[in-house]
């Protein structure tokens, strides 16, 4: 009888370590995997850099027939200091179409046509060659300016939030006592 005991007592020991040998088994198995999912992606890697490589040593290797290409057809060269803009208001000034040649007979005279003037220093526009054919104008070059509002010393500050209601009926009633408010305050 004790012997029964004991046997199922070693059938339970028995079948916990199978199930904790076939746990084992499949975490190591997880495991490999994820060290052989790395190695994957590391040749993966590996090849991207090696295509990169292969791509920039093919296109150096061409550099006499790309500066041949240069010289006969391309004609590209390094900016100079003159091609780079000074500022945000000169880069604007670049989208203008630049100006047609005028037959004279056709244009009115100069005294005719005003220019709204932003600044009074003229600054001189490069020439193109569709502008060498015409004559250089200077054009006024535009001057950002600032503007500061001071309150004068016996203004008192309204409140910059009125309440107002947005129903069809009140709102123009609304906007009507406002403006008349704002009427009178102008008036005194």
């Amino acid at each position: 009888m004790i012997a029964m005991r004991f046997r199922s007592v070693g059938w339970v020991a028995a079948v916990a370590v199978a199930a904790l040998g076939c746990y084992i088994v499949t975490q190591r198995v997880a495991g490999e995997r994820a060290q052989l999912t790395k190695v994957e992606r590391a040749i993966l890697y590996a090849r991207r850099d090696i295509r990169r490589l292969e791509t920039e040593i093919d296109t150096r290797s061409r550099l006499p027939q790309l500066e041949r290409w240069n010289q006969e057809v391309l004609a590209l060269s390094a900016p100079t200091a003159s091609q780079f803009v000074g500022g945000e208001v000169q880069l604007a000034s670049l989208n203008r179409p630049a100006p047609l040649p005028v037959d004279p007979a056709l244009a009115p005279p100069p005294s005719a046509v005003r220019q709204v003037a932003f600044a009074a220093a003229p600054v001189a526009r490069p020439t193109t060659p569709i502008v060498a054919a015409a004559a250089t104008v200077a054009e006024p070059r535009p001057v950002l300016r600032q503007a500061t509002y001071l309150k004068p010393a016996g203004e008192r500050m309204s409140s910059p939030i009125q309440p107002a209601s947005l129903r069809d009926g009140d709102f123009a009633a609304e906007l009507a006592r406002l403006a008349a408010a704002e009427s009178r305050k102008e008036r005194q």
